[in-house]
């Protein structure tokens, strides 16, 4: 997580994907409107830049340098473009998430994919229902 603090620090830092490799430079941030940390990043790709593709950066590490994401190469260049307007909308946030296999905006769901689960990981639940219940298993078909 990029902290609101480390925000300006990330903006024009290289973006190395889950690989190691060199993807682009981050050309803005978008803060999260829970707490202000990075929730995503435009990244200029490409020979010229001249693309920017948005990803996701909730799980991303900063290392004073390079923006470490968990994609691909391959997935970022494919991912949603930020539009001329240099805005992130509700909707073009939602289209970035479904390119990554992330849950929509205000949509989070429990380790077994069930949006009804009690996401609860302090486990003041119901028994057997906390975030922990079947993690690490297949959701059943």
């Amino acid at each position: 997580m990029i902290s609101k603090s480390d925000i300006h620090q990330v903006e024009g830092a290289t973006v190395r994907d889950r690989n190691g490799a060199s993807v682009g430079k981050v050309t803005q941030v978008f803060p999260s409107d829970e707490d202000g940390s990075a929730a995503y990043v435009s990244v200029a790709t490409g020979a010229l830049g001249r693309r920017e593709a948005i990803v996701p950066v909730e799980d991303a590490t900063f290392d004073g340098t390079a923006l470490h994401v968990g994609y691909t190469k391959d997935a970022i260049k494919g991912a949603p473009v930020l539009g001329p307007e240099h805005t992130l909308s509700r909707t073009g946030a939602n289209a970035v998430r479904k390119h990554f296999g992330l849950s929509p905006v205000g949509k989070a769901i429990g380790d077994m994919g069930d949006p009804h689960e009690n996401l609860d990981p302090a486990g003041t639940g119901l028994p057997g229902t906390d975030d922990t219940e079947g993690a690490g298993t297949t959701p059943p078909a």
